[in-house]
This record gives C-alpha cells, structure tokens and sequence, in this order.
C-alpha cells in the first residue's frame, strides 16, 4: 500500500509542477494539496518538494512591501 501512496506522490508531484509552468495555478495548488494529502497518510515528515517555491513567493512578498 505505500509503495502505491508514494508512486502517487510521484505523480502529485509531477503534475503540479507541469500545472505551474503552463501558468495553470489553480491545477498546481490542487497537485500540491493531492501531494500534502499523501503525505499525511503516511505519517510522514518528508519536506515539501514545493518548499522552494513558497520561499521565493516570500521574498517577492518582501520585495513588494519595500517598494510601497
């Protein structure tokens, strides 16, 4: 049964970060949330692969309340 969460994990993954590079962010953040819900299930506390990404949001976030 893990071996199928994590293969769908895999595909989560996949998904969601192919969803962001066509600009599709609604699709991403219902990969993501897919990848989250898996996680969970397993009990796991595995970094998020998007962690990144919520990091570079962050900074745009910073840079934009400097500039106002």
């Amino acid at each position: 049964m893990e071996s199928r969460i994590r293969e769908q994990m895999q595909d989560a993954e996949r998904k969601a970060w192919e969803a962001l590079a066509g600009y599709k962010f609604w699709m991403f953040g219902y990969h993501a949330a897919r990848w989250v819900n898996y996680k969970n299930l397993l009990h796991s506390n595995e970094a998020s692969p998007f962690r990144d990404a919520v990091v570079i949001a962050r900074q745009k976030i910073d840079e934009m309340e400097e500039t106002e």
